[in-house]
């Protein structure tokens, strides 16, 4: 049987810091996720929007993986916070891979960041500054998430399961294409969301892959893989 092959956005990391030497860089955790559900995964470097028909035709399916900020001219508004923590470039090209994958028809999981981005991809927009969602640590769990019934997410989590909360951002209005399916109890942040007309599009707010000692993190790279 062929494997699936799953291609990951990469970032841009300065290592060691202040040495001038750039790597490229993503969460090891996203590659360990689509091998451990039976996938071969495919870190896509940064590069130049003429490339993205090449990288979407080289593989079967696309993560959009978590990073910085995504550039709010992008969504029509002026830049609202102080961070600096944005990467222009990445955005273009990530921009170019989600049209790419879209024309060829393959599928699009994204996470954190991935789902703000391919929210303004389709139209929508982002709160360019939210509080109290960035947990102190990486590892372990920080809020419930309510999760809508008979949703392709509450097949693989369960509402009420607990989730990481690593974002300073999120999804404010919803691109006409989509429907949220789950949110955070709290606040009512958009926590996940999938296509109204059964397109092969989720997007996580959190990162199961940090959390693949749960079964429902399990279950999503394995519903990427072998499903959507």
């Amino acid at each position: 049987m062929k494997k699936v092959i799953v291609g990951i956005t990469g970032n841009e990391k300065e290592m060691p810091v202040m040495s001038g030497i750039t790597f490229d860089a993503v969460s090891r955790h996203l590659s360990d996720g689509v091998k451990e559900a039976g996938g071969i995964p495919i870190i896509i470097p940064i590069g130049t929007p003429d490339l993205a028909e090449t990288y979407v035709s080289m593989i079967d399916k696309l993560i959009l993986s978590g990073g910085q900020n995504v550039d709010p001219r992008f969504y029509g508004e002026e830049k609202e916070t102080s961070s600096d923590d944005y990467n222009l470039e990445r955005d273009v090209f990530e921009f170019a891979l989600v049209r790419e994958a879209l024309k060829q028809g393959k599928p699009i999981f994204a996470v954190c960041r991935g789902m703000q981005l391919l929210n303004v991809a389709l139209g929508g927009t982002l709160n360019q500054d939210i509080a109290n969602h960035w947990q102190k640590e990486f590892k372990g769990t920080a809020h419930e998430v309510i999760v809508e019934s008979d949703s392709r997410v509450s097949h693989l989590v369960a509402s009420g399961s607990r989730i990481n909360s690593i974002h300073r951002q999120s999804v404010k209005e919803l691109a006409p294409s989509l429907k949220a399916t789950a949110r955070d109890p709290r606040d009512g942040t958009i926590e996940a969301y999938e296509s109204k007309d059964g397109s092969p599009l989720m997007g996580i707010q959190w990162h199961p892959e940090l959390l693949l000692e749960k079964q429902e993190s399990q279950k999503l790279f394995h519903y990427l893989v072998e499903a959507l």
